[in-house]
């Protein structure tokens, strides 16, 4: 199944620590569809929106900056 499959990408590629390609590809495809289902959210309402969160790359701003910046995960190594 797709789900054991994800959860053992994950072991074999990343030590378990974070999901592998496809896990991602999966979690991040729904949250784009999400945004772009929902009227009232910064995709829709403001098309030009950007991030000015700080980032570990300047200008390229990841979801892992995201919940640094919240203090909900530690730097990975």
């Amino acid at each position: 199944p797709l789900w054991y499959y994800i959860l053992k990408e994950a072991e074999v590629l990343e030590d378990g620590l974070r999901m592998g390609p496809v896990g991602s590809r999966i979690v991040g495809e729904v949250f784009i569809g999400l945004l772009k289902a929902d009227k009232d959210s910064y995709l829709t309402v403001n098309k030009n929106w950007k991030p000015t969160l700080p980032s570990a790359t300047p200008g390229d701003f990841e979801i892992t900056d995201l919940l640094k910046f919240a203090g909900v995960v530690p730097p990975l190594q």
